[in-house]
């Protein structure tokens, strides 16, 4: 019996021992890759931030207002350092993919997999508020100059009400496209939407009902007075 028993134990630690050196050079690539990615990643950072400040990106983006953009979000690192440090980490995280893929793992191949198929979602989200972002900038700029120029009272308003109702509906829009609770956030916005339709129509209704008051007095007044003469003519 302790015979046998012994044959068991020392055949486990013996298969187990086989299949540790065997898994050993999958650890060693992926060690490697993982490193060789990081020295890759670094020369690639430098090589794009020399690059962006011999172009002037910074300047640009002031101009374009996303310097703008990322100071309200409370990021003070300039738009270079953060795009050359975002290409580091994604040449990094490839790196590293493919180091765990080594590993020929099926639980891992099948998370990578899901990661993978849902980092498309991620930066589509991302492009679409920083278009937003821009977007709403741009109108809230024109809308600002152009009530000015009429002699608004609330431009700064109306500019400010211009910005949050586009940068909301990219919020939206990112949401939606990451796939977190969608129908939560149609619903949520139609109801924001809504209200804040109600709320300005009721807003201009209260604040303008002298006027149309005025403009369907003088629309309908006078068709009113002439009636009496067209029937004595007759």
């Amino acid at each position: 019996m302790f015979e046998a028993l012994r044959t068991v134990v020392v055949g486990t630690f013996q298969r187990f021992g086989e299949r540790a050196l065997a898994f050993l050079p999958n650890v060693l690539a992926m060690l490697i890759l993982i490193l060789a990615g990081w020295a890759i990643a670094a020369i690639i950072r430098s090589l794009l931030g020399r690059a962006l400040r011999a172009l002037r990106f910074d300047r640009w983006c002031e101009e374009m207002g996303i310097t703008q953009v990322l100071r309200r979000a409370e990021i003070r690192h300039a738009p270079s350092h953060l795009l050359t440090r975002a290409l580091f980490w994604l040449v990094l995280l490839v790196f590293l993919v493919v180091g765990l893929h080594s590993l020929e793992i099926a639980l891992v191949n099948r998370a990578l997999a899901a990661i993978f198929g849902y980092i498309p979602r991620i930066l589509a989200a991302v492009l679409i508020l920083l278009g937003g972002f821009l977007l709403a900038n741009f109108l809230a700029r024109a809308v600002l100059l152009a009530a000015v120029n009429a002699h608004l009272a609330s431009a700064r308003l109306l500019a400010g009400g211009v910005r949050v109702l586009i940068v909301a509906i990219a919020l939206a829009m990112a949401l939606e496209q990451l796939a977190l609770a969608a129908h939560i956030v149609i619903a949520a916005f139609s109801i924001f939407f809504g209200g804040v339709t109600l709320a300005l129509a009721i807003a201009f209704g209260l604040a303008g009902r002298d006027l149309a008051r005025d403009v369907l007095r003088r629309q309908f007044a006078p068709q009113r007075e002439e009636a009496p003469d067209e029937l004595s003519h007759l």
